[in-house]
C-alpha cells in the first residue's frame, strides 16, 4: 500500500506544494491514486445539484453585477480510502454563497462514482485542514464562533470533527472544540480558498 500522495490532476495540478502537502500528507491512499477530477463535478449542496466546471460554477439570479450565487471548489483535499473498498477516494470542501454568507460542505467521492456524498459543515467558517481518522474516516479542522456570536462575525473558535462514510452516507462521528470557547491564532495559510486558475 502506498502511502504517498497522488499525483493530482487538472486544476487540482495547480495548487501550491505547501497546500498539495497540507490536503494530502498521511493520507491512506489504496489501490493507485484517486482517478476523478472534483474541479470539474457535480456536488449535491442542500438539495441543490451543481456542476462546476474547472472548478467554480456561478448561477445569475438577475441583472445587477452582484445577482450572482457562486460555487467554489476551496483548497483542501484529502485522498484516502473512505469507504473500505480498497481504492482511493476523494475528499474536499466546497462553498456556496447563501445570501452575504458562504456555507462550506464537505464532499467525499467515491473513486469511480458519478456522484458526492455531501455534509454542510457550517455557515461563514473557515476549514483548515483535512486529515485521515486514525479510526476510519477524517478529520476536519474548522474554526467557528461560540453560539452567542453572529454568525456574520469572523470565526475564531477552533473545532475538530469527525466525518465517516456508513452505509453509503457522510455522517458526523465526532466533535470537539480544543480549547473551548477561545480564540485560536490566526492561519497563517489556510487551505480554505479557491485554488489557483491553471495557467495555459
Amino acid at each position: 500500500m502506498s502511502t504517498s500522495c497522488p499525483r493530482l490532476g487538472g486544476l487540482a495540478a495547480a495548487i501550491t506544494l505547501p497546500l498539495a502537502v497540507l490536503a494530502c500528507s498521511g493520507s491512506a491512499v489504496k489501490g493507485g491514486p484517486f482517478t476523478g477530477d472534483p474541479a470539474n463535478f457535480s456536488y449535491e449542496l442542500d438539495g441543490t445539484k451543481v456542476t462546476l466546471k474547472a472548478g467554480m460554477f456561478e448561477e445569475r439570479t438577475g441583472d445587477k453585477p452582484d445577482d450572482v450565487i457562486a460555487t467554489d471548489l476551496t483548497g483542501n483535499r484529502l485522498d484516502a480510502d473512505f469507504d473500505g473498498d480498497s481504492s482511493t477516494d476523494c475528499a474536499v470542501v466546497v462553498t456556496r454563497d447563501d445570501g452575504p454568507i458562504k456555507v462550506h460542505y464537505l464532499a467525499v467521492i467515491p473513486n469511480g462514482s458519478s456522484s458526492a456524498m455531501t455534509l454542510a459543515l457550517g455557515r461563514n467558517v473557515l476549514v483548515k485542514n483535512l486529515e485521515p481518522d486514525p479510526k476510519g474516516g477524517l478529520v476536519v479542522t474548522l474554526l467557528t464562533r461560540p453560539k452567542d456570536v453572529p454568525e456574520g462575525d469572523a470565526p475564531t473558535v477552533e473545532v475538530k470533527q469527525t466525518f465517516a462514510v456508513k452505509d453509503g452516507k457522510l455522517v458526523l462521528t465526532g466533535k470537539s472544540r480544543d480549547p473551548e470557547n477561545t480564540p485560536a491564532p490566526p492561519p497563517s495559510a489556510s487551505a480554505d480558498a479557491p485554488p489557483p486558475a491553471a495557467q495555459n
